[in-house]
């Protein structure tokens, strides 16, 4: 197979060139942040992904963490497998200037930073009454996918 040919179709699986060219565009990025980057936004990042994967969105997320943790916690990884949502060799990272800057939107699971001070409102979500999720998995997982759903729509609506 030709080169140009095989890095054609390399971009068109990655999400990269233009609707007009039958190619998607680059994926838009939520990023989701939670004190600890290792539980609620891994939660809801992997939720969101799966979620916009599954309507064709070109749409994607990450988790940062305020103070990151060095791993995700056992229980955690452990009902993420439940859920089908492979953890793999995640490692929790920290919230930067540089992920706010690139995110189309930022959703913050109870935590708060400095670098959201220079975000307008209508790009920075506070979701503050999500259950713990190392004591409550289910309950924090069903609150944040009924966000994420509304999230979703909202992205989608205003392209």
């Amino acid at each position: 197979m030709p080169t140009g040919v095989l890095l054609a179709l390399l971009s068109a699986a990655a999400g990269e060139g233009s609707a007009l060219t039958g190619q998607r565009e680059p994926a838009r990025q939520v990023v989701f942040v939670c004190e600890h980057g290792s539980a609620k936004s891994l939660i809801a990042s992997l939720w969101f992904n799966r979620l916009a994967r599954e309507r064709n969105l070109a749409l994607s997320s990450v988790s940062r963490g305020v103070e990151p943790d060095e791993t995700v916690p056992a229980g955690v990884r452990e009902n993420l497998r439940k859920d089908g949502l492979d953890v793999g060799d995640f490692t929790p990272a920290r919230l930067t200037a540089a992920d706010l800057a690139q995110a189309v939107s930022v959703v913050t699971i109870g935590a708060d930073s400095p670098l959201f001070a220079g975000l307008g409102s209508a790009s920075l979500e506070r979701w503050s009454d999500i259950p713990p999720a190392s004591t409550q998995y289910e309950a924090s997982r069903d609150a944040m996918r009924q966000r994420i759903e509304a999230l979703l729509e909202r992205l989608v609506k205003n392209r």
